[in-house]
C-alpha cells in the first residue's frame, strides 16, 4: 500500500507561507512595536513610589518575573531602574534563599511556596549587577536544597523545605543552569 493514495484522500501539499518573506517594512514594524512596548513598560509598569518595575500596569506590587528583563536583554546590568528592581525583589520577596513569585493578592485561596526559579533568577541578577559575593552565597544555599538525586521542584515550602508543585521542574533546573553559568563566567572574568 505504500505510495498509493487511499480512496477519497487528498495528498498533502505544502501550504504557502502565510507571512511573506521578510521585507524592509516588517523589521521597521517590529522596531515600532518594541518602542511602544518599552514606552508602556517605562511609563505604566514602573512604580515611582517604590522605584522599581511592578507586577502589572499602574500597580505597586512586585513580581520576581521582572528579573527576566535583565536576564533577557530588556535592560543592561548597570541600568538604575533594573538595579533598583533587583534590590526591591531581594528586599521584599526574598526570605533567606527563598524568593516569592509576587506580592499582593492573586484571587486564589491559600498561599504558595517560594518559586525556586525566582530564587535562581535573583542569584543570576545579583551576579550580573556586580554583587558576585551575594550571588555566590545565595547559589550555595540554593544548591543545598536539591533532593537526594539533585533535583528541584517547582516551589518549596520555606518552613519545611518540602517541594511543592511539579517535581522535577524543568524551569527550576534551567534557571539553576543559567545562574551557575553566569556566576562562573563573571567570576572567571573578575579573576582574569
Amino acid at each position: 500500500m505504500l505510495g498509493r493514495a487511499r480512496p477519497g484522500h487528498r495528498p498533502l501539499r505544502a501550504r504557502p507561507d502565510p507571512e511573506p518573506r521578510l521585507g524592509r517594512r516588517r523589521p521597521a514594524r517590529w522596531r515600532s512595536a518594541r518602542a511602544q512596548v518599552r514606552d508602556f513598560v517605562e511609563t505604566r509598569c514602573f512604580s515611582s513610589v517604590h522605584q522599581c518595575y511592578t507586577r502589572s500596569a499602574d500597580s505597586s506590587e512586585l513580581d520576581a518575573a521582572v528579573l527576566l528583563g535583565l536576564l533577557h536583554g530588556y535592560a543592561r546590568p548597570g541600568d538604575p531602574r533594573m538595579r533598583a528592581t533587583v534590590d526591591a525583589v531581594a528586599r521584599e520577596l526574598r526570605h533567606g534563599p527563598f524568593v516569592d513569585r509576587y506580592s499582593g493578592e492573586d484571587g486564589l485561596r491559600g498561599s504558595e511556596g517560594a518559586f525556586l526559579a525566582c530564587s535562581f533568577w535573583l542569584a543570576e541578577c545579583l551576579a550580573r549587577t556586580g554583587r558576585l559575593d551575594e550571588a555566590t552565597a545565595l547559589m550555595d544555599d540554593l544548591v543545598g536544597l536539591a533532593n537526594d538525586v539533585g533535583l528541584y521542584g517547582e516551589e518549596i515550602d520555606p518552613a519545611t523545605g518540602a517541594f511543592l508543585g511539579n517535581l522535577p521542574q524543568g524551569l527550576s533546573h534551567l534557571a539553576l543552569i543559567s545562574a551557575a553559568r553566569a556566576i562562573d563566567s563573571i567570576a572567571e572574568a573578575a579573576d582574569g
